[in-house]
């Protein structure tokens, strides 16, 4: 098992918020990979804590499907199946829809231009950027739509779908063709939110969120998933 460096987690946060955002990033980047175990005493050792914030970002990161803990086996990160995309496309796909439409009626200022920032920044990784920074750009765009309905319990809900997701998207790159499709459907995405047509924007990411899901189907690869004896 790659552990984390003892540096990673600063003094000043080695809480188990911390804890659970240093993993949350390692697989993420792949580091630590599907299947592969989470000792709490060895992850306590490489971070410079104690096991108790260790054990309760584990707890975390499963509420946000990233990790399963089984009795008398401990915490190992998750292993995807294809029926798991197909499910949480399809769990996203009415969440954001709905996220969209109502962003569309709440939506501040302050929110269209952050969302033009995410947008922005989207843009500029492209094609060219790592898997990794690909889905945390795409993250941060879907992040702020749920965060502009001002609803805490979507966003919450929504924090741990879309976690989920980045977990198998940061896997995979999208080439040329499927990058700039999605700049293109978050550009519709925003102009509906700017002009705040909630029937419209909820269909344009219902379309979005189902293009994605058709990709992610399409270059899922089972074996890439399954776990190494």
């Amino acid at each position: 098992m790659q552990l984390v460096g003892r540096n990673a987690v600063p003094l000043a946060q080695r809480t188990s918020e911390g804890v659970a955002r240093v993993l949350r990033e390692e697989i993420f980047a792949g580091t630590l990979k599907p299947g592969e175990p989470l000792p709490e005493r060895a992850l306590a050792e490489s971070l410079g804590v104690s096991r108790t914030p260790v054990r309760e970002a584990l707890f975390t990161l499963q509420s946000e499907g990233l990790v399963e803990l089984t009795p008398n086996r401990g915490a190992t990160v998750r292993t995807i199946t294809s029926r798991d995309i197909l499910q949480i496309y399809s769990l996203r796909a009415v969440l954001e829809a709905y996220a969209a439409g109502e962003a569309a009626r709440t939506r501040t200022r302050e929110d269209l231009d952050a969302l033009l920032d995410a947008q922005a920044k989207l843009e500029r990784v492209g094609a060219s950027g790592t898997p990794g920074e690909q889905a945390l750009a795409d993250l941060a765009f879907h992040k702020l739509i749920s965060d502009a309905t001002g609803s805490r319990l979507l966003q919450s809900v929504m924090g741990q779908v879309l976690a989920f997701t980045v977990s198998y998207r940061s896997r995979y790159a999208y080439p040329a063709e499927q990058s700039a499709l999605a700049v293109e459907q978050h550009r519709g995405i925003l102009d509906a939110l700017r002009a705040q047509d909630g029937p419209l924007a909820e269909r344009l990411m219902r379309e979005h969120v189902e293009s994605s899901r058709a990709f992610a189907l399409e270059h899922f690869d089972e074996s890439e998933h399954a776990v190494v004896p």
